[in-house]
């Protein structure tokens, strides 16, 4: 569980950092055209997306912006690539070299480019989001900068020769909104790398997410908060969908849920809005539009 808090954390402070960084890049006075994207996601395959923080697209140049809202003291390791972050009381983190992120993000993106008919490199550059960050064995050989820099560097771009037309950055534009738009980062477990046997189990408080108690048939409430809970079966199936995976057999459930056997994990399922397919063991349910026979 603590490993789940802290993956939580760790996605609101970076978010937290990237604002704060899209906000100099706004500063930012573009002499030619210019589109800027955020918490953009793109695909190569059709079993294959990749993330990328900020991307900024002029006529001139295309760049990656990795955000990284660290504190205290890291250290960069170049083998194998990983970033060592070191923090005041003195514990020690090891976290993926953001680098080496931003490199495997320029690959992708120049091929997702190639298959558009465009042929073009891209460059990247790592944001330290938090001022008083120090940085330790940087590498020489890329762009390492805090947010408050963010507006000379880009400007500091601008004599490169003119790689895009404006109507190749309205093409890339609606192509990237069109893909934007269908990306769903559903079951986040996999989204985010979690692995579902780290969740907790059974009905849960909404509140405080403590375990639940039954009072009665129709009422559960919580020892820990007080509060109750009328119907933390479905709550619990829908965190499943949203967690773990887009269907549920008798199984999944019984242990998700913690219900004592196979016919309570069965009335569970069949009072649920949920659609039935197959029979028997093979049995599993989906989200979909249920018809009641009369």
């Amino acid at each position: 569980m603590q490993f789940l808090q802290n993956q939580l954390y760790r996605i609101g402070a970076g978010y937290s950092g990237e604002c704060n960084a899209d906000a100099y890049i706004e500063r930012t006075q573009f002499p030619q055209m210019m589109k800027v994207f955020t918490d953009v996601h793109l695909s190569t395959s059709p079993k294959f997306t990749f993330q990328i923080d900020t991307l900024v697209i002029t006529e001139r140049y295309v760049l990656i912006v990795e955000v990284k809202n660290l504190k205290d003291t890291v250290r960069f390791v170049p083998n194998p690539p990983h970033l060592e972050q070191v923090l005041k009381t003195g514990d020690e983190v090891v976290l993926d070299c953001p680098v080496h992120q931003i490199e495997s993000n320029k690959s992708n993106l120049d091929e997702w480019f190639r298959q558009r008919g465009i042929h073009l490199k891209t460059l990247g550059l790592l944001v330290l989001a938090n001022p008083n960050t120090k940085v330790i064995d940087a590498p020489d050989d890329f762009p390492i900068i805090y947010k408050k820099q963010i507006p000379f560097y880009l400007q500091k771009l601008q004599p490169f020769e003119r790689i895009l037309t404006s109507s190749q950055i309205e093409t890339i534009t609606r192509q990237m909104i069109v893909e934007q738009q269908q990306f769903n980062p559903f079951p986040l477990c996999s989204f985010y790398h979690i692995s579902p046997s780290d969740l907790r189990k059974g009905l849960l408080c909404p509140d405080c997410h403590g375990q639940l108690r039954q009072k009665n048939r129709e009422t559960w409430y919580c020892p820990s908060c007080s509060k109750k809970a009328d119907d933390p079966y479905n709550e619990a199936i829908q965190d499943w969908f949203m967690l773990v995976k887009n269907s549920m057999n008798n199984e999944e459930c019984r242990n998700f849920l913690r219900l004592k056997n196979g016919n309570a994990a069965c009335y569970v399922l069949s009072k649920s809005n949920l659609v039935k397919k197959g029979k028997f063991k093979t049995a599993f349910y989906i989200v979909g539009n249920r018809i009641n026979c009369p």
